[in-house]
């Protein structure tokens, strides 16, 4: 970030993504970010998809999701990194900032947009019969 964060207002620095998600929800992540400096920070957009472990509504079994997600978010330095610069101080915005040492941890960022576009009642397939039938022993 400190490298963008140098360069003129408007100049913009391409990621390209390609990891393991963290946490229970093992799978692939992928996707590309743009960063884009502005007066008052970074701005991240992009797009991506990940495999999702998800259990079903019906029958409860795991299944692998794919997820599409849009990313859309603005980021501001911290306090002190504004005032090196000789700049006015920015806002706060969020919990995501870019820290001290002008690093970003997307990882939560991603994290939190992949669980804003997961199915609200996610179906192994659109013809699941159910646990009833499923499992009849059950």
């Amino acid at each position: 970030m400190s490298t963008l964060l140098q360069q003129p207002v408007g100049t913009d620095m391409v990621c390209h993504i390609e990891d393991l998600l963290s946490s229970d929800q093992q799978g692939l992540v992928s996707g590309t970010i743009t960063f884009t400096h502005t007066s008052r920070g970074v701005t991240l957009s992009g797009d991506g998809d990940a495999d999702v472990t998800m259990e079903c509504i019906r029958c409860l079994d795991s299944y692998c999701q794919r997820v599409h997600f849009i990313i859309e978010e603005e980021l501001h330095p911290e306090p002190g990194f504004a005032h090196r610069r000789g700049t006015d101080g920015f806002e706060e915005c969020g919990e995501v900032r870019i820290q001290p040492d002008h690093t970003l941890d997307l990882g939560e960022i991603i994290r939190q947009y992949i669980v804003l576009h997961l199915p609200v009642k996610p179906l192994c397939r659109t013809d699941c019969p159910g646990l009833e039938e499923m499992h009849p022993d059950v």
